[in-house]
């Protein structure tokens, strides 16, 4: 073996070596870009000293995910009469039939105050970071039974500390459309239309 194919043989796999070197160090670069990114467009909840949390600091927002008009809309007036910050009132396209809750984890005391509102819901985690939490309503909901009679307004804290967002406005943003479908129990088709006039016997003419 002459001294081109010693050098030949040897570069070969150093030359390997280098370009796998090259691209874990690509790869890692972009990890970092994306992630510096994530966490620069994503807004963190702000740590807070209590023993004690409130429905009037929990954000919540509201989506109808069936085809009942306005349900996202009344299910969030019973939110905000119970001193919840409603943000968002809109639809969603996702598979809910009944009621579920999301929120950052399961366990947050933000997401089991708003679950002790309502009977039986599913429950999701997504690590959300801003710690809101989301509550998706399906044609199943029983806008009449579905939420707990008496339902808690505070629930205790026993690390004495909660995540919560950092900035929250209490006037809700709608953005649910009006969807065509059967009418709410209860309510007659039409309701909210003006009443037509009551025919009665005719006033008696003055005299000339």
């Amino acid at each position: 073996m002459n001294a081109r194919n010693v050098v030949r043989t040897v570069s070969t796999p150093i030359t390997l070596v280098i370009l796998l070197g090259l691209l874990t160090a690509g790869v890692w670069w972009g990890y970092k870009i994306v992630s510096a990114k994530v966490v620069q467009t994503t807004t963190p909840c702000v740590t807070m000293a209590m023993t004690e949390l409130t429905t009037s600091s929990v954000t919540v927002n509201v989506y109808n995910s069936g085809s009942l008009a306005g349900l996202a809309g009344r299910v969030s007036t019973t939110l905000i009469d119970g001193g919840f910050i409603v943000g968002t009132v809109g639809n969603a396209s996702n598979n809910v039939q009944t009621v579920m809750i999301t929120g950052a984890n399961a366990d947050d005391p933000e997401v089991r105050l708003v679950a002790s509102w309502f009977v039986d819901p599913a429950i999701q985690a997504d690590g959300r970071a801003n710690h809101t939490v989301d509550v998706y309503v399906g044609n199943d909901f029983d806008e009449q039974n579905g939420i707990v009679p008496n339902a808690p307004a505070s629930l205790p804290i026993s690390t004495g500390q909660v995540c919560l967002p950092a900035s929250a406005t209490p006037t809700p943003e709608t953005t649910e459309e009006p969807v065509d479908g059967p009418a709410v129990p209860g309510e007659e088709p039409g309701e909210g239309s003006p009443e037509p006039p009551v025919l009665g016997p005719p006033a008696p003419e003055e005299p000339n």
